[in-house]
């Protein structure tokens, strides 16, 4: 039997997948709304971090270059992730059984392309970040740091373990 977090991991992925090019729209400014990071379902945190950078004219358009090549490489990457990922929601929602077997051929193929995708998003981030002054990068960093705390904060409030509350048996 499938556990509940395999079956939330594959629903996520899919509502995620479906929603990604909204919000790449709605963070606006360079590039395409296949942004850097988007492959997991939102941006990268160092591509909603550089808006912050106080980019000058030359760097948003160097940005824009580099996000264009960035779009042109993973565009295809990405549809073959969309699909492996419509192939496995078919096989958990179709009929029958199914077991983590029959779906490990499709997750196999998926780690790949998402590793592809990684080693790509981070060849663009540091083009990126080699456009960027020594005050940018330590205003990021700063920017960074402070989300980071944010974000410690949050999951004290909430609760720091992430498991559903129903989800006693895995």
């Amino acid at each position: 039997m499938i556990s509940k977090k395999l079956l939330l991991s594959a629903a996520f992925a899919l509502m995620a997948s479906a929603a990604s090019p909204a919000l790449a729209q709605e963070m606006g400014g360079m590039g395409h709304p296949h942004q850097m990071g988007e492959m997991h379902g939102g941006h990268s945190a160092f591509m909603m971090l550089l808006h912050s950078a106080n980019l000058t004219p030359e760097q948003r358009a160097q940005v824009g270059q580099i996000l264009t090549a960035h779009h042109s490489q993973t565009t295809a990457m990405h549809r073959q992730l969309q699909d492996l990922h419509e192939k496995i929601a078919d096989k958990i929602l179709g009929s029958g059984t199914v077991t983590s077997a029959d779906l490990k051929p499709l997750v196999d193929q998926a780690s790949r392309l998402e590793a592809k995708l990684n080693e790509n998003m981070a060849d663009t981030a540091v083009a990126i970040r080699n456009l960027l002054t020594a005050d940018q990068v330590k205003h990021l960093a700063e920017v960074h740091a402070k989300l980071r705390a944010i974000h410690s904060q949050v999951q004290s409030l909430m609760g720091a373990g992430g498991a559903m509350p129903d989800d006693q048996e895995n």
